[in-house]
């Protein structure tokens, strides 16, 4: 199931996740994701996985475990 969010705070988003859940956030956010994920995932116990899209220009966080 893939949830996109853009109005949602990215720390939230994260938080919410399910395993297998996505959140998309453009890609001016990138940088802010990509460390949040690093940093609250080993905080929490949860891993996250980062992919970009260079079309849409978006980043998307999906929770793996």
């Amino acid at each position: 199931m893939t949830e996109k969010v853009i109005d949602k705070p990215i720390l939230t988003a994260l938080r919410e996740l399910e395993i297998g859940d996505s959140v998309t956030y453009p890609a001016e956010r990138a940088s802010y994701l990509k460390s949040a994920c690093s940093q609250f995932g080993f905080e929490w116990g949860k891993k996250f996985t980062t992919s970009s899209n260079r079309e849409d220009r978006t980043i998307t966080a999906t929770r793996i475990e």
